[in-house]
Formats: structure tokens, sequence, C-alpha cells
């Protein structure tokens, strides 16, 4: 009996042996639930001060000391926010002045100011054990070293999977790329790994317009074409300029724009903080609106390091600042709320989009996603505003549950009024009247109660009265 058990458990051990166990897998997300914080690797955070050669805080195009370590020490501070993958820039084999990764001499090999093999697999490891994907920006804009020929292309972007169970790439789309480049590195990668991301993002003057690209293997692109209208909330006032006219074209150049990453500023532009305080407004009120926007209108937020904590520069390399983790937590706590709304409202992920209103800096739109509606209302304007939804509209026994402030909406005289402070936003979800039905009420529980007291005075007062012998 004893030798049975001994080789049931011999076979089970077998069984377990001959197929991979992948413990910290990611479980898997769609695509459009993902929110992604992208990471200048050298200016995020320094976990490992022995691979400071060179550092000079006085030079703004000077290593400054981040690195992979430093990352991995603040995953749970990037996860706590809500994100599920970070995007870090190039970490690869960098020349002189290579700070932000983009000055690559080899493929092959890891830049020395941001770590080791090790530090990459102890990274992707820990992220995977927190449900966390690491991308990873393939630096194909790199202006130090010679051009990747195709075969080459495709042998550094396994080795990098296979190596440190990267989670997928960001891909610069340049000048003079073809469209079957960047088909066969898709491929080539998913073979590796078959849930792998790949992202596509403009850079330098490309002629044709990124929509060329949509079903050649990129699963997810950097939306420039509303850029300009994000950046519409670093002022009050602003409207948010062809809002419609740019949905319907990106609505027809691709099949899915929920699939389309929102950003507001990123490692090519001016900060936000930048555009509001040359205006000289106060930003965390701007950055709020700026963010709502990326999390609620269709596309996946994309947030460049130190948004929440309104970073500021203007043109590169001023907009690649060190992050400090020691100042206030309101913008912190903001995009926490907002990645808490977003991952609980599908509409918010994978729903439609209609504009209600678009006016003067107030807008106002509508998600419908299987069923589910909510309405997004985000005043960039100076003064409270006011509208009216009509019973029609919202339907009969509903009411507007506000997820961001916690405001509520019933029907007055079949309308609903809704106001939204200045400087302010509000995510309205659409559901069922929780306001007590005092004729439900009387039918369900008032008149039972009265019966019982009846039946209970009729049984007393006949009790007190003996039947005659």
């Amino acid at each position: 009996m004893q030798k049975q058990v001994i080789g049931l458990m011999l076979l089970t051990l077998l069984l377990f042996s001959a197929f991979p166990v992948h413990a910290d897998q990611v479980e898997e997300r769609s695509f459009e639930e993902e929110s992604i914080y992208f990471i200048m690797v050298d200016r995020f955070n320094n976990g490992d001060t022995s691979n400071d050669a060179d550092v000079d805080h006085t030079n703004p195009v000077a290593y400054q000391g981040g690195d992979l370590k430093g990352i991995t020490d603040k995953l749970d501070y990037i996860k706590e926010m809500g994100f599920t993958s970070i995007l870090l820039t190039p970490i690869f084999n960098n020349g002189a002045d290579g700070y932000n990764g983009y000055n690559i001499e080899n493929y092959t090999e890891l830049e020395e100011h941001f770590g080791t093999i090790e530090d990459l697999k102890e990274l992707t490891t820990q992220a995977h054990k927190k449900n966390m994907k690491v991308i990873l920006d393939l630096g194909l804009r790199s202006v130090n070293g010679t051009p990747l020929n195709q075969g080459e292309m495709l042998e550094v972007a396994q080795k990098w999977i296979q190596e440190a169970d990267i989670d997928g790439y960001k891909l610069d789309i340049t000048d003079g790329m073809e469209e079957g480049v960047i088909a066969k590195l898709s491929e080539s990668v998913k073979t590796v790994k078959e849930n792998f991301i790949v992202i596509g993002q403009q850079a330098g003057k490309v002629e044709t317009h990124l929509s060329q690209f949509k079903d050649a293997g990129v699963d997810l692109f950097f939306n420039n074409l509303l850029y300009q209208g994000v950046t519409s909330f670093s002022i009050p006032n602003q409207g948010f300029e062809n809002l419609e006219a740019n949905w319907d074209q990106l609505s027809q150049d691709y099949k899915n724009p929920n699939r389309l990453l929102t950003f507001m500023d990123n490692q090519d532009t001016m900060r936000f903080t930048y555009l509001s305080t040359e205006e000289n407004e106060h930003p965390a009120p701007r950055i709020k609106l700026g963010l709502t926007y990326m999390y609620t209108a269709p596309g996946i937020p994309i947030v460049y390091y130190g948004t929440e904590i309104a970073l500021n520069g203007a043109e590169p390399p001023a907009n690649s600042g060190l992050m400090d983790f020691r100042t206030d937590q309101e913008l912190v706590e903001y995009i926490t709320l907002l990645s808490k709304v977003r991952t609980s409202i599908p509409a918010l992920t994978k729903g439609t989009f209609e504009v209600i209103a678009n006016e003067g800096g107030m807008l106002l739109f509508k998600r419908e996603y299987e069923g589910e509606t909510a309405y997004v209302a985000i005043n960039n304007t100076l003064k409270a505003q006011k509208f009216t939804f009509s019973s029609e509209q919202i339907g009969k026994d509903k009411e507007l549950k506000g997820l961001l402030t916690e405001d509520l909406v019933r029907p007055v005289d079949d309308e609903f009024n809704v106001v939204v402070e200045r400087d302010a936003a509000e995510v309205y979800l659409v559901q069922n009247s929780t306001k007590i039905n005092y004729s439900l009420f009387l039918a369900v529980f008032i008149v039972p109660l009265l019966m019982i007291g009846f039946i209970y005075l009729n049984k007393k007062r006949h009790g007190n009265n003996p039947k005659p012998e």
C-alpha cells in the first residue's frame, strides 16, 4: 500500500512537471480595461546607487539615477493608483547623455545606469504577482546607433520576451517604415507570448496616417488626433474643439476607438501643468478635468509619470524632471478614484459615445453598454453649469448617482436638474430609484401589519367573552 501511494505521488509530480507552471502570470484583461503608467526610467526613482556613475543633477541631459530597481520598489505605489500596466522608455545600452533611452548603441544589452537583466527579471516577476504588465519602448526612433534591419529587429524583440517575460512593446512608427515590418514583428512576438501587447506611436513626420497600421498587428495606438482637445482643459472656458468631427474620423479609421491611447502629455510634449501655469492657472483643478476625460471617454488612459504631482516642464528635456514622492496626495487620490469608477462601469471602457453638449468649456457626453448608461459632465468654466434631462431620456423610476462627488439626482416633475460646480466634473450612473415607493410600501408592509393587528385584536376580544354553556 505504501509503495502504491509513493508511486501515485511520483506520477503526479511527473504530470505537473510536463507542463510549464506560470504562478505569476497576469490575469487576462481586455485591452480596453488597461490603464498605463508611462515612466522615463532615469527620472523616476533611484533604487540602486551603485549604478550612479556620471549622475549629475545640475545637467538636465545627464543621467539622474533612476533605475529598474527603483521602479520595482514603487510598484505598490503605481498599483494603488489603479494602473494595470507600466510602460518604460528604452532601457537598452545607450550612448552619452542617453538618459531618455533614445541614443541606443546596442539593443542586446541593458544600459548599466538602469540595471541588469536580473533587475529586469525581478521587475517583471514582482509586477506579475501584482497582476500588472511590463511594456518596453523598443526605441525604434534611436538617433545614435545603426538602425536594425528586419531580421535583427525580430531577434531582439523575441530575446527580451524569452529572457525577462515582458508583456508588450511600444513601437515608434517612423518615417519610411513599411506596414509589413510592423506586421511581421507583431506576428513574431505573439508566437512567443500569445497575449503580447503591441503599441504604436507616431514619431517624426510620418506622411501616412496611423490608421494604415490598424490591421497590421498593432493593438493600441496613441490618439494624437484628440491630443489638442485634451489640452484644452488646461485653461478655463476653452471648448473641446472639433470633438464630434474628430470622433467621426476615428470611428471610420478604427474598428474600435476604445483601443486608442488617450494622453495629456508624454516624453515628446510640454507638460500639461506647464500649459496651465503659463496662463497663471492653478494646475490641480485643470489636471483633474483632463484626467476625467481620459478615464471616461473612449480609449485607454496613459498617464506620464509625475502627472500625479503636477510635474512641470516645457519642451524636452525640461518635461522630464525628477519624480518627488513626498508631495501633496490630492491628485494621487483623484486618479485612484477615477480608476475605481472606470473599472466598475463597463460602459466607460467598452460603451458607445454620444456628445450631448460641447460649448464654451462645458462638455457632456453619454456612454452606453449592454443596458448600462453613464453620463459624464466636465465643467471647464468659471461658473456652475446647469442642465436638465427629461424622465423620458433617463427612464421611468430611475435616478442619477454621482460617482465622484456622491451627488444624487432624482426627478422633480419628470425632470432631472443637474448642477456641476465650476472647475469640476461628475460621472452619473443611471440606476433604479432608491426612493421609497410609498404605495408599494403600503401594499407590502403596512396592509399586512394592519391585517395581523386586526386578527389579533379580534381574537383577544372574543377570548374575553367565554361561550355560554
